[in-house]
């Protein structure tokens, strides 16, 4: 997952560096729906941007529980923000060792990434709550939490020792679920990537399948977002036909709230699907002031995303002041959601990886510069029940949350 090269350089000349105090006032004038820039010395500053139906809102911004209807492990992948904001009242030593956060570690964040050799590679996915200069374990703390009120549950001691392998730097074998997943071949991809393609569009425009609505049934809000981001998502795109354009908002997850546009592209008669991401603040900034988009998308690349060029754009762009991820969609083979697990093999496949991902963190925060602290923090005789103590808590809290 290590990166030895900045990838958004080569893939998007037209990135600025971002403020984030700049991209905060933008947003607190034109939606009016973000808190100012001030808090962020305080906590919470970020939060969905508009409802499910796309009607602009007023979201919480004090790091409140966002509740949903789901359960509960939905409710805290829709909740980094309370999180981090939670963590920043908690004074175990063990969160002295600092570093480079993934944000949002749990294991629908992490997936297979297809590379420009047409290999496969598992990585991060997701970089919105990602930061720097953030508590190391409380990275894996929240990642911690999450396994142990899913489906994929496994004993907390296992995932603890997984991880403290990972900072010592001994590497766990990959599972076999993961090593069918790397071995499929570029041909097999693309064959099933054809197959998704023809699933979400048909007569070169998204059909009833594609998870997207017409632009033309999107309230004022998203229109004016589109409309003055559209130049800049050309800019990018210039290469490429666009035959079709769609938006959608998610109600549940780490990016409940947030628009996202949908372009239907073709290029030498290969059809491309490329999202742009309407960005806000990372849950991470709750906790430490983080630098711009840019800065930040950087360090994070070169610890969680592929070591190998990925397929398809991926990064952050700035259109004014308003701050998108844009990617590539691709019908990855990975797909172990909890909610989805039907049999003991899911069940299985899902706790096998689960260990391996605590490890895969190891590996990361172990390689940084308070890894070695961070380890012996963690091998001191009851740091362990220290840090399932702090895992109980916040499970608890969330858990009456969302009642």
């Amino acid at each position: 997952m290590n990166s030895k090269k900045d990838m958004t350089k080569p893939l998007l000349k037209n990135v600025l560096a971002i403020s984030h105090r700049l991209f905060l006032s933008s947003l607190l004038t034109s939606l009016t729906v973000l808190a100012p820039a001030s808090v962020y010395a305080k906590g919470p500053a970020c939060g969905p941007l508009f409802s499910a139906e796309g009607s602009a809102k007023s979201p919480a911004i004090d790091g409140s529980w966002r509740k949903v209807s789901a359960d509960l492990f939905m409710g805290f992948r829709s909740n980094a923000p309370h999180y981090w904001n939670w963590l920043r009242s908690q004074k175990s030593p063990l969160l002295e060792a600092r570093g480079v956060v993934s944000g949002d570690p749990h294991i629908l964040n992490f997936g297979d990434i297809p590379l420009k050799n047409g290999k496969r590679e598992y990585a991060l996915i997701d970089v919105d709550d990602s930061g720097v200069n953030a508590p190391l374990a409380g990275d894996f703390l929240r990642y911690f939490v999450g396994n142990q009120i899913s489906g994929f549950k496994v004993h907390p001691k296992d995932l603890y020792n997984a991880y403290l392998d990972g900072l010592s730097g001994q590497t766990m074998a990959k599972p076999d679920y993961l090593t069918s997943v790397e071995s499929k071949s570029a041909d097999k991809f693309s064959q099933r990537q054809e197959k998704y393609l023809d699933k979400i569009s048909q007569n070169k425009k998204f059909s009833g399948n594609a998870p997207v609505s017409s632009l033309t049934t999107a309230p004022k809000e998203i229109q004016d977002l589109y409309k003055r981001s559209l130049e800049t998502f050309k800019n990018l795109i210039q290469d490429h036909s666009i035959l079709d354009v769609g938006y959608r908002i998610k109600d549940s997850g780490g990016s409940m709230g947030l628009p996202r546009f949908w372009f239907l592209l073709e290029k030498k008669g290969q059809r491309h699907v490329w999202e742009f991401k309407l960005e806000t603040d990372p849950a991470s900034s709750l906790f430490a002031v983080q630098p711009d988009a840019l800065d930040r998308f950087t360090e994070v690349s070169k610890v969680y995303r592929p070591s190998e060029k990925a397929a398809g754009p991926y990064g952050f762009i700035q259109s004014g002041n308003d701050v998108f991820l844009v990617r590539e969609r691709f019908d990855v083979y990975f797909d172990l959601d909890p909610a989805k697990a039907v049999s003991k093999k899911d069940i299985q496949d899902g706790q096998e990886m689960s260990l391996y991902l605590a490890n895969q963190m190891g590996l990361r925060h172990g390689a940084q510069q308070d890894g070695t602290k961070l380890l012996k923090s963690l091998e001191k005789s009851g740091s362990y029940d220290s840090f399932l103590n702090l895992a109980k808590d916040y499970a608890n809290l969330i858990s009456q949350e969302n009642q």
